[in-house]
This record gives C-alpha cells, structure tokens and sequence, in this order.
C-alpha cells in the first residue's frame, strides 16, 4: 500500500513519535509511506516533507486569533498536500493531529472527501468532533451544535470574538464532504471512540479503536535506581507530567502536597520537563526530579517505582498510564476518561476526580499488595507494543480499501 500520513509535527512531540513509529513499522512490513507535517525540526529521511513555512506558521497563529477561528488559514500550506497527494497517488491518506496552525483543516478535508480519497482520521484530542475544544471536559453542547461558550478564548486563543459556533459548523460541513464508506475514525481510547460516536460531526461513520503504541524497547521493566528517594526505606509514588504547578493546571499537579500530607510513609516523586518553581510549604516526602534525561532514564523512574499516580481533569489517552504498565509499575488515579479505559484492570485503580479520600485509600491499598511487576510489564507490553498499534492501523487501512 502507499499510505501518506499528515500531522502537525514529526519525530517529537507525543503525535509525532506515534507519527514516526507507525511509518517505520509500517515501511518494515513492505508498504511506502510520506509523512507530510507543519512544523519544525526539519526531518531529512528521504521519507517525509515539511509543507508549512515558519512565516506561514506565524501568520496563521495571528490570523487565527484575530479571527477567532482556530484551524483556518492560508491555502499555501494546503497546494503543497494536495500536490504531494497528485504525485504520490496514496491508497490511503492518515490524518493525525493537524492542529499546529500549519494548514487549513476544514479545506483539507473537503479536498479529501470531494475526491473520493479513503482517508483514516485518528483522534488524539477531541477538536475534530467539538470543532474547537481538545478536551471538552464537562461541556456537551458539542453533541448537538456549540453555542455561547464560554471557554473559548482559552480554547481558540480569539483575541475579540466567540466563534465556536462557527468553528463547529466549519467542521460539521467538512466531514459532510464525505462519504461514508471513504473515511474510518480512529480514537487512542475506548471512551474517546465513545464520545465521538455521540457527536453529530463523526456520529455517522465508522468509529473504531485504535491504542497508542509504546516503544517497549525502551519502556520495559528496567534495573531500578538505588539513589534517593528510592533508597530511603519508603516505597515511591511516581508522578508524571510535562508541567508542574501547584496552581490550577490540566494535570493535577497542585494535588500532590494534599495527599503527600495524608501519606507521610511514602514517598512523592515529582518527574516534571518544566515548573514554576513555586514549591513552597511542600511537604518532606515530596521530592522533585525535574526532566528526565532521557527516555531509558524515565524507564528506569517507572521501574524503580512502586506506583505511578494519574491526577488529571482529563485524557484522551496516558501515556504515563501505557508506559508505567509497560514497565511493571501499578496505576492509581482520578477518572479522567481515558487513562481507565485503556489501564489493565487487574493492576490499575481510579477514582472519581477530585475524591482525595477515594484516592488516598487506593494508594494504600495499591502499596499493600505485593505486585508481580514482571506479570505486569509482559501485560502491559503485550498490550501497548508499538506493533500491535502500527499493525492496527494496517487492518484499518486494508478494510477502507476493500469498501
């Protein structure tokens, strides 16, 4: 097959290492795959090509602000796909998560559906059936059509106007330009295949359930580490994020002093690529880390650890979830919809969010059982290998072409 694969980055980035992980599997097993992507760093593997300038790039994140309509922009970008398109002639043409402000994602769909092109659309985030918001949280007017948000200069970044309204109809009408037997949608979770089938943008396609692939090379049950806090005695509590705050973030970060205080036996250990450094009154068990150097180092962090904690409002996916089970280490956490519904039951357990009793008591009882992380990391592996998630994908793209 010749499958051509469109995301806003490539090689880095969460997307853009699933981006890079199914072209290379998928070019092991025969196929020829393009990658087309926005934004940079420029990857020179002969394979895929940047189609977005970095002027264009800035003009679209003003223009979008001005406008108040975020996945619009100029058609430059756009010729540039659809001339990759007429010259590569794909079987298949992937969406991942073009959202970077690096194409116009309502005219790149129409092109896709006026032409009779099969397209797989995977959803990473929730904007392509809420028409703006990545997470939707507790809103539903999505379902049925957005109106009077109130949300949506933190959502669409409009400097002056509330156009969710328009940004929905936009993306209702794009997926229209389809017919239903040239487009599958993929989601990273069950909940997020749920919650796409109520929207009345995706709710007439085929829906299916694809996992996110972890690079078990990487993320497996590694040597732990025998430095502080690890060798103190207490058994460790790992937290994971991009971004740590103990001000209100998407992450949950500013809930670990409170349970901390309440599980002064364990230890807290905060694994975080930035912070704001605000730390004060933090509780003694509560240790910073700070980045991990590299990915076997955060391998050896989940390794080492004897729980790994979830504490955000919400996600489509976790990888923190995926990539701990990979390695051996138990999940306990908030119900953030999809860390649940993808976490292996027998070796996870969450809570209603914000339930800090619920959640304390889990902790507890999680640490008081003796886990085999073996059991564990071979599950979690079996699962979440990057194999299982590039030959899904396979299937997919095989089942559009015999329609």
């Amino acid at each position: 097959m010749r499958i051509l694969q469109l995301n806003c980055v490539y090689g880095n980035g969460s997307t853009g290492k699933l981006v890079e992980i199914n072209s290379r599997i998928l070019r092991q097993s025969g196929h020829e795959v393009l990658t087309c992507y926005g934004n940079p760093p420029d990857i020179n593997d002969g394979s895929s090509k940047r189609i977005c300038s970095k002027s264009e790039h800035l003009f679209n994140c003003v223009y979008s602000r001005v406008v108040g309509i975020p996945f619009g922009g100029i058609f430059l970008s756009n010729s540039r796909i659809y001339k990759e398109i007429k010259s590569f002639k794909p079987d298949v043409v992937h969406v991942h998560c073009v959202n970077g402000q690096s194409l116009n994602i309502y005219n790149l769909l129409k092109y896709l559906g006026r032409n009779d092109i099969k397209t797989v659309v995977t959803l990473h985030a929730e904007f392509f059936h809420t028409g703006s918001c990545t997470h939707a949280c507790e809103c539903e007017k999505w379902k049925t059509e957005c109106h009077d948000c109130s949300i949506y200069k933190y959502e669409t970044a409009s400097l002056l106007f509330n156009r969710a309204n328009k940004a929905w109809k936009l993306m209702r009408d794009a997926f229209a330009s389809f017919k239903p037997e040239n487009i599958i949608i993929t989601a990273v979770s069950p909940w997020l295949a749920e919650r796409a089938a109520q929207s009345a943008i995706l709710k007439n396609f085929r829906i299916e359930y694809v996992p996110n692939g972890v690079n078990t090379n990487l993320f497996h049950l590694s040597e732990p580490l025998h430095t502080a806090p690890f060798n103190n005695g207490k058994k460790t509590v790992l937290f994971v994020t991009p971004y740590f705050t103990l001000t209100k973030h998407l992450k949950g970060g500013y809930f670990i002093p409170e349970i901390a205080k309440r599980l002064p036996g364990y230890n807290f250990l905060v694994v975080a690529s930035a912070s704001d450094n605000n730390f004060e009154g933090m509780p003694e068990n509560v240790h910073y880390f700070g980045r991990a150097k590299n990915q076997e180092e955060l391998a050896r962090l989940y390794s080492s650890a004897d729980l790994t904690l979830i504490l955000s409002v919400r996600e489509t996916f976790s990888m923190v979830t995926a990539e701990s089970l990979c390695c051996g280490t138990p999940v306990v956490g908030f119900k953030a919809g999809g860390p649940e519904s993808i976490a292996l039951p027998d070796y996870s357990t969450f809570v209603e969010y914000g339930n800090l009793d619920a959640l304390e008591t889990a902790i507890n009882d999680s640490l008081k059982k003796a886990h085999d992380k073996t059991a564990i990391s071979e599950a979690g592996i079996e699962k979440f290998s990057e194999f299982n998630m590039a030959h899904g994908f396979e299937d997919i793209y095989k089942s559009t072409l015999i329609k």
